[in-house]
């Protein structure tokens, strides 16, 4: 446990969850729930057919997404580096240990039907061992779902608002990190974290444009530009250009 710890502040810093994911910074919102609902529907039921399902989420962080896919019905753990993850989710199981390096917890193994993994294999230097490990612990047929920024609409900058990311990923690259470690590959798509293009497909096509005319957004261009949007335009100027992938593989 002390060499996590160390791997830990080695990495992130100290109190890494606290501080860069505060509630200051980063205020609780109902799109974890959305976000958890539209991947039961799209992703989980399509691909998974049982009822009590048992899903990890590697990387949970504070567990936003952790306690949503719980309000939704599933049996949820956490897994992450961090050691104020499991005192910020007292009430779900999180087990605290180095998923890029260290063996699996035999508690672990053969035990979800789903992994989720968001924002987590940018921060790694070596993600083949993520993916290995995680197939460790799907049971037969199970699936794992990564979201990963895309290179390819965050190489002008926004990769690097987290000092801690490090291997920026692309539709060829997840797609071959996860068929050289035999999953089958359910599919590999862009995905916007917008719920609205979710349930109004043709809205993309705005994001789009959105995009493609570069209007400054916080926080890309703070202290570059003079306009100030209201929160919920800036959300949608964000996400339109910081669009992320999505990656659904089966054991």
């Amino acid at each position: 446990m002390n060499e996590i710890n160390f791997e830990e502040k080695l990495k992130q810093g100290k109190g890494y969850l606290s501080k860069i994911y505060s509630l200051d910074r980063r205020p609780i919102t109902d799109y974890p729930n959305k976000l958890a609902n539209h991947i039961k529907k799209e992703i989980i039921e399509k691909n998974i057919n049982k009822k009590n399902i048992c899903l990890l989420d590697i990387g949970c962080g504070r567990g936003d997404m952790l306690r949503s896919f719980k309000d939704i019905g599933f049996e949820v753990n956490g897994v992450d580096l961090s050691e104020e993850s499991i005192k910020l989710n007292e009430l779900i199981k999180i087990v605290q240990f180095n998923i890029e390096n260290d063996d699996v917890p035999e508690e672990l193994i053969n035990k979800y039907d789903v992994i989720f993994s968001k924002s987590l294999i940018e921060h790694l230097k070596n993600p083949m061992n993520f993916f290995k490990n995680a197939k460790k612990m799907l049971r037969k047929n199970g699936i794992i779902i990564i979201m990963t920024p895309s290179w390819f609409h965050h190489k002008f900058g926004p990769f690097y608002l987290d000092f801690t990311h490090v291997t920026p990923f692309t539709l060829q690259s997840l797609r071959d990190i996860a068929l050289l470690n035999d999953y089958k590959i359910i599919n590999v798509d862009y995905f916007y974290q917008l719920p609205i293009i979710w349930k109004f497909k043709f809205v993309s096509l705005i994001s789009r444009l959105v995009s493609f005319l570069k209007i400054p957004y916080y926080p890309m261009y703070e202290n570059l530009t003079i306009l100030k949007w209201t929160k919920n335009i800036n959300t949608f100027l964000r996400h339109s250009n910081e669009v992320m992938l999505i990656g659904i593989f089966k054991k």
